[in-house]
């Protein structure tokens, strides 16, 4: 299995690597992810800002495609998030960090091309937006899809839901491959048979397992009162989703899936 050690990162280096890792057995992206940035502050007692650069840096990581060192160049050229880079264009990034990369240390062993630079920002834009219709969308951000998984993923040039349904069925034990637990596999999938239903995206597919709706099964047997009295028992509830879920359009929701 692919693991991203955070000395790939020429900003975070072997000095910090041996920190993390000595303080708080930090040795990977993933590991760094599981942790809030003033826990790492506080037991480590490094610069909050260097660790808010990190933390940045390893958002724009989650972009496939996208290698440690292009990161931090893209960081240099003042595209330090997805959202950020889902706003730019092409040619501008490339010429710019053409201009970081002679000006600066960093190591890039092969610069970005034209094509590569288009492709991330097309991730970039899909992991931005809520894409409640089509499959396009990123396996990256599903809860159990870390880096290492989503590297493993790339292995077999599957990047979105899309993607994996088209190969799923030629690929033989595909959750052993990308080492997935059978258990998160199996609700991988029926995230995804969420994601499938028009109006539904990950964030509302997400808000229903926190609220033990895992399964298409329990989704169509409650009513729409009963599905929203199960979230509303969730602390935190982003505003918008709130205005969203409404008995309307969870009944809109279960009739499509009556008519599968």
């Amino acid at each position: 299995m692919v693991h991203h050690n955070l000395s790939e990162f020429e900003s975070i280096g072997e000095k910090y690597a041996h920190i993390l890792y000595s303080t708080m057995k930090i040795k990977t992206v993933d590991d760094f992810e599981r942790y809030s940035i003033e826990d790492i502050h506080n037991r480590t007692d490094i610069d909050l800002e260097r660790i808010k650069q990190w933390k940045d840096l390893i958002d724009l990581f989650r972009v496939p495609n996208l290698g440690a060192r292009e990161c931090e160049l893209l960081y240099f050229a003042n595209i330090n998030s997805v959202e950020e880079l889902s706003h730019r264009q092409s040619l501008r990034i490339f010429y710019k960090l053409r201009e970081i990369d002679e000006e600066t240390r960093f190591i890039v062993l092969t610069f970005p091309s034209f094509a590569q630079i288009d492709d991330w920002i097309f991730f970039a834009k899909h992991m931005n937006k809520r894409i409640k219709y089509g499959l396009n969308v990123p396996l990256i951000l599903f809860p159990m899809v870390n880096l290492d998984v989503a590297s493993e993923f790339k292995k077999f040039n599957i990047f979105t839901v899309e993607h994996l349904l088209e190969k799923v069925d030629q690929i033989n034990h595909l959750h052993r491959k990308v080492h997935l637990r059978k258990k998160d596999y199996k609700m991988f999938l029926e995230m995804i048979n969420f994601i499938r239903i028009p109006g539904i995206d990950i964030k509302i597919t997400n808000l229903l397992f926190q609220a033990g709706i895992d399964s298409l099964e329990k989704f169509k047997k409650l009513s729409p009162d009963e599905i929203l009295s199960q979230i509303n028992q969730i602390s935190e509830i982003p505003a918008n989703l709130r205005k969203e879920l409404t008995s309307e359009t969870i009944k809109e929701f279960q009739k499509y899936q009556e008519g599968e």
